[in-house]
């Protein structure tokens, strides 16, 4: 069904502006989701999808990026980039280390699914596609990517950010991706984002790029960290509403989750959710809704916290 070598690319290198300044100290692709960090949840994807061969992109912390996946012993290769790319060239700074896969996996380091890539890979080869996105239809709202894919009933990709002509549908683009290998001179060494390509990929060959719609496959969901919010929205709907967007964040029997080393005065409360990191401390007369605690982090004696993230001595608090 392959039709030959997948590699993988997990795009890792962004600032992380919104989530700033939680991502001054921790790069977002190391957010832990219910202690699993997005970086690995990504990579073990990929590799179940077929991938021989991971390829990751590094800009801001990324000696941090770096040094986790070291230890994982993952096929991998760092990509650094001196001045921060776009994602179009990202991956044209990546060809050259390409040049022997007939189809590779892309997979923004922000985003969660339940889904993986083979329905998306069967319909891509079968598609001839030189792109084929993974889509949703539009639902809640952050809960589904935004709708801004146009594309026929057949699969064709027609417009990105554009009004939806008659027969086509409006559907949002989840950050993961299959490219084939033909594709990659498309990819330039200047910078340009990804939309710019693949439009141009459609004026040059209309049909060549394809969307598949994951919402067809059971019980499909997805979720984007890209803000303190959306952080702690996921994990909400793993710990209370207890969605499984992956094998690897499981959801605990409780909407408490308390990792190794880690200790919770019996004088402290919470309610909602509560996520403690490995070697974590919360003091008693403390009281927590909603709230990550992060690694070696710790909650002092006399704390209220109500939706918010907790990393080393500092808080995150999130607007609701």
């Amino acid at each position: 069904m392959t039709g030959g070598r997948i590699e993988g690319i997990i795009l890792a290198a962004g600032k992380g502006t919104r989530m700033l300044p939680l991502t001054n100290v921790l790069p977002k692709p190391l957010l832990p989701i219910t202690g699993v960090p997005l970086l690995e949840i990504a990579a073990e994807k990929l590799l179940r999808s077929g991938a021989a061969r991971l390829h990751v992109n590094l800009f801001h912390l990324g000696e941090m990026i770096r040094e986790y996946a070291d230890g994982k012993g993952w096929p991998l290769l760092f990509h650094e980039e001196e001045e921060l790319l776009d994602t179009g060239d990202g991956i044209g700074n990546m060809a050259g280390d390409l040049r022997d896969a007939d189809h590779i996996l892309l997979h923004n380091g922000d985003v969660l699914s339940s889904f993986g890539f083979d329905e998306a890979l069967a319909f891509h080869i079968k598609h001839e596609a030189l792109v084929t996105m993974i889509l949703m239809r539009p639902g809640d709202k952050g809960r589904t990517p935004p709708p801004a894919v146009t594309a026929t009933a057949g699969g064709d990709v027609l417009g990105i950010g554009t009004v939806p002509p008659d027969g086509s549908t409006a559907l949002g683009y989840t950050g993961m991706a299959i490219i084939s290998g033909e594709a990659l001179g498309y990819f330039p060494g200047e910078k340009k984002g990804l939309v710019p390509v693949l439009l141009e990929m459609i004026s040059d060959r209309p049909g060549s790029v394809a969307g598949f719609d994951a919402s067809s496959i059971d019980a499909a969901v997805w979720g984007e960290i890209g803000s303190p919010s959306s952080y702690l929205d996921i994990h909400r709907r793993i710990m209370i509403e207890r969605v499984l967007f992956d094998g690897a964040v499981q959801p605990p029997p409780m909407p408490l989750r308390t990792g190794a080393g880690s200790s919770v005065d019996p004088g402290a409360e919470w309610t909602g959710f509560l996520d403690v990191g490995n070697g974590a401390r919360i003091e008693g007369n403390t009281f927590l809704e909603d709230c990550v605690v992060l690694d070696g982090a710790i909650v002092r004696n006399g704390t209220r916290l109500r939706s918010a993230v907790v990393y080393d001595d500092k808080v995150l608090e999130v607007e609701k």
